[in-house]
């Protein structure tokens, strides 16, 4: 790795944007006759997660994996959720559940406010244990990413990942298994930068998943450097 290519990870991990946000969610009724799905993933407080002062929807779910969801016959990437709980649950308290990954299952629609734009109403949930770092490199490889690993503990890890002659870099920074610090950027053939995130974006695994595979089609040709700008925009 050249200087050059450690410098501009190491820029790309130096700020943190907070968002401010305010919302509120009803999984359980917006949830009503949508088909019943189970995901592996993780419930976190939204209110710590977003940094938000005012009223706020408790929980969110965060997918370990990048999912293609069926939702009202319309196909979607989710990689974050509003949560909350269907009856079948029994209980409106998921703080219990909060950095608890397992098999959660229930209901996935639509959502009425931002920063989700769907919910995921909990029916039932089954532990199991968070998986490593390879996961990710094992998903990032199968995209043409080389990677390099670097793992304190099966819930502390960074990836840092080039493809494409080197012209395609992004690295994944998590302390808890399930969300982290993301970056992305293009580089010239020598280089130099071309375009990205200038600092970092906080996400899920999924998240984290969902702009490697963007980078990853970039470098193949298949989206335009223009698509590709505004979703990394959209993420910012």
């Amino acid at each position: 790795m050249t200087k050059t290519i450690k410098k501009i990870l190491s820029l790309l991990l130096t700020v943190a944007v907070a968002t401010s946000t305010a919302f509120s969610l009803s999984p359980e009724a917006n949830a009503a006759g949508a088909s019943v799905v189970s995901i592996l993933g993780t419930v976190v407080n939204t209110r710590d997660y977003y940094f938000v002062n005012g009223p706020v929807c408790a929980y969110g779910f965060f997918p370990a994996e990048l999912t293609t969801y069926n939702v009202g016959g319309k196909k979607v990437e989710i990689t974050e959720f509003g949560a909350g709980t269907c009856t079948e649950l029994g209980t409106n308290d998921l703080s219990s559940y909060v950095g608890v990954t397992g098999i959660y299952t229930g209901r996935i629609a639509k959502s009425t406010t931002a920063p989700y734009t769907y919910s995921f109403g909990i029916m039932s949930f089954t532990p199991i244990e968070n998986t490593s770092a390879q996961a990710m490199n094992t998903y990032l490889t199968g995209l043409g990413f080389e990677n390099t690993v670097s793992e304190s503990s099966p819930t502390e890890w960074f990836i840092g990942s080039f493809a494409y002659n080197h012209t395609v870099a992004f690295s994944y920074h998590t302390s808890n298994g399930y969300s982290g610090e993301i970056t992305a950027y293009i580089l010239h053939e020598d280089f130099s930068p071309d375009f990205g995130i200038p600092t970092f974006v906080p996400g899920s695994r999924a998240k984290a998943q969902q702009v490697a595979k963007m980078l990853s089609q970039y470098g193949a040709g298949t989206i335009s450097k223009d698509k590709l700008i505004k979703y990394l925009n959209s993420l910012q």
